[in-house]
């Protein structure tokens, strides 16, 4: 068998395994989970094994048999923030994009990279165009910038041993040095923006997004033509989108900034 083939197969075993709990039997025997996928005991229980180990699952004192662990409500929770936090910007990127005539983004990191988690675009005929759940490096943008500039100073610092500065356009942070200086300059003047960064012809402005515990969670902003951005509309439109921070970050319980 293909290792890909195999791999599949293993996670295909592994979800078989998970969903084999309910409301009804939040415990189940090694017996009864390998009834239920129908494999034999010794590899259910590699397979049990290898789960628990991963926190994904975790032993029921009184009779041995196996629960649902941490990790799955770890994971379950930072799914369940990332729609609360989709659901409460929608509105606000709605009202960003008719008031600056632009495309609203919201954007979150994940690790290394950045991601678009909402878009709501421009209703210009000439628009910049963005995909949900796109990838994002994270520096080069102001959707991304933003992401990074705003963090903590030992996360921010240790992001510089792992993102690569690749070049992505001439104008493109390159240097180690100077990509810190443009981080300053953003936590300086509160806001990212971007010019030809990632997109020829294309411009970003974005804003911090913090929840109640003053962390930073995401990033939001607005992607346009940098033809219909001059240098005296930056100003106007950076309020805009500092003002849809604020109001998200209200949303989500942080203390007024």
């Amino acid at each position: 068998m293909p290792p890909a083939d195999s791999a599949i197969r293993a996670i295909n075993r592994i979800c078989d395994i998970l969903n084999s709990f309910s409301e009804d039997d939040r415990a189940l025997s090694l017996t009864e989970i390998s009834r239920r996928i129908g494999l034999p005991k010794s590899t259910t229980y590699r397979f049990l094994e290898a789960l628990e180990s991963q926190g994904m699952l975790t032993r029921e004192p009184q009779n041995q048999g196996f629960q649902l662990g941490y990790q799955l409500i770890r994971w379950g929770t930072l799914a369940q923030n990332g729609l609360d936090l989709r659901n409460l910007a929608i509105p606000i990127l709605q009202e960003l994009s008719t008031a600056t005539g632009e495309t609203a983004i919201l954007s979150v990191r994940y690790g290394t990279v950045g991601i678009w988690l909402e878009v709501v675009e421009s209703r210009q005929p000439v628009r910049l165009t963005r995909r949900v759940g796109q990838r994002l490096w994270l520096h080069a943008g102001a959707s991304s910038k933003v992401l990074w500039a705003f963090l903590p100073e030992a996360e921010r610092e240790q992001l510089f041993q792992e993102v690569e500065l690749v070049p992505l356009r001439p104008s493109t942070i390159t240097e180690p040095e100077a990509m810190r200086a443009e981080l300053a300059a953003i936590r300086q003047r509160g806001y990212a923006t971007s010019f030809e960064e990632t997109d020829e012809g294309a411009m970003g402005i974005a804003a911090p997004v913090y929840n109640h515990t003053g962390q930073l969670v995401a990033g939001i902003g607005i992607a346009a033509p940098l033809s219909r951005v001059p240098p005296e509309r930056i100003a106007p439109l950076a309020e805009q989108v500092l003002a849809a921070g604020r109001a998200l970050s209200l949303q989500l319980g942080a203390a007024p900034r």
